[in-house]
């Protein structure tokens, strides 16, 4: 166990203050090293994931779309279904998130509905 979370364990166990906990070091993470960074996600693919994927990715990327519709996107690559996203979501995540995201070409989600999708992208699009 490392020191820091030994220490917190022995401030709760002596009922002190947590005004002594500012004697921690300024870079001791403010969370257990093992805590599920995810467990507080309330972003699934009913709530987010399917109505993102339909407003900015399935009308170049679905897979009932003719060829001359698809705005040049490889015609393997749709996200039609929550599958399809999780086995692109490393691809995805590169194209749509991050400073200079390129999908969709012509702009699209907001810089807020982007760091959304990196969430529920790295929670494993449940």
């Amino acid at each position: 166990m490392r020191w820091w979370l030994s220490a917190l364990l022995v401030v709760g166990a002596c009922g002190n203050d947590a005004r002594e906990l500012e004697d921690l070091p300024p870079d001791a993470p403010l969370v257990e090293p093992d805590a599920d960074p995810c467990a507080d996600s309330t972003l699934d693919y009913q709530t987010f994931g399917a109505p993102f994927m339909r407003n900015w990715c399935t009308g170049c990327h679905g897979s009932g779309l003719p060829t001359d519709m698809r705005q040049d996107a490889p015609e393997d690559i749709n996200f039609d279904h929550v599958e399809d996203v999780r086995r692109m979501a490393m691809q995805v995540k590169a194209k749509a998130t991050g400073a200079t995201p390129t999908m969709p070409p012509a702009g699209g989600p907001s810089a807020e509905e982007r760091v959304l999708l990196e969430e529920w992208l790295r929670c494993g699009a449940r």
